[in-house]
């Protein structure tokens, strides 16, 4: 969700900076989740184009990005450069493969990141020859837990991540629902989609102390939503 105009990072907040160097690689029991890589631009751009009517009108980007190989390549390098600023970081695209064929599956990650909060955002996609399969939910598990871990630990050690997505994503709402996840925003009629319209935006909460990260889920205790 869009931050107010005025508020922007004053360096006088928590003053949370990224690691580095920027070590990421997730494994969950189906799934592993790491940086992009050139040679991977030719899975990715498969899996967009296989599912371009799947991830529309939910994902814009899917409309005019990885158009072919090559556009494919440049958005891989701009995840690679990310990783190599962490003075400058602010978001990352991550992918999600199949952990026994190496299957590229779909796309996650974090942005918008807020120093002064130690806040971000994250999302998932998955390629439609493998959806309601539940990999978005483990890998969305994956990501808060690596958010949320100290930096010694090869974790972010942010301390608050929010999912968005529009009402009529049905597909995407359930990801923060079967992770229990607070509802904690629903703006009426915010989020356009071209097709549907003006959608109401919803928004999912959590924070660090409430997540356990040896699991990849809500802490015991803390009630779901």
């Amino acid at each position: 969700m869009p931050r107010c105009a005025n508020e922007q990072d004053t360096g006088h907040g928590l003053g949370w900076t990224a690691p580095s160097p920027f070590t990421i690689r997730l494994e969950t029991p189906r799934l592993v989740l790491r940086p992009y890589e050139l040679t991977d631009a030719p899975a990715l751009y498969q899996s967009v184009a296989a599912s371009r009517d799947h991830l529309l009108p939910w994902m814009p980007w899917a409309r005019d990005g990885h158009t072919d190989t090559d556009a494919s390549a440049h958005y891989i390098t701009t995840q690679i450069m990310a990783l190599r600023n962490p003075t400058a970081f602010t978001a990352v695209g991550i992918g999600i493969f199949d952990r026994q064929s190496g299957r590229h599956l779909g796309g996650t990650g974090v942005h918008g990141v807020h120093r002064d909060t130690a806040c971000a955002e994250t999302g998932y996609w998955i390629r439609a020859d493998a959806a309601s399969r539940g990999y978005a939910t483990e890998a969305t598990g994956a990501v808060l837990s690596w958010a949320f871990r100290p930096q010694p630990a090869d974790g972010l050690a942010l301390r608050r991540i929010v999912i968005y997505c529009s009402s009529q994503n049905h597909a995407s709402r359930r990801v923060p629902e079967k992770l229990g996840l607070r509802l904690e925003v629903q703006q009426r009629q915010d989020y356009f989609l071209p097709g549907l319209g003006c959608t109401d935006r919803l928004g999912w909460g959590v924070l660090a102390d409430e997540w356990d990260c040896a699991a990849n889920r809500l802490a015991t205790g803390v009630p779901s939503a």
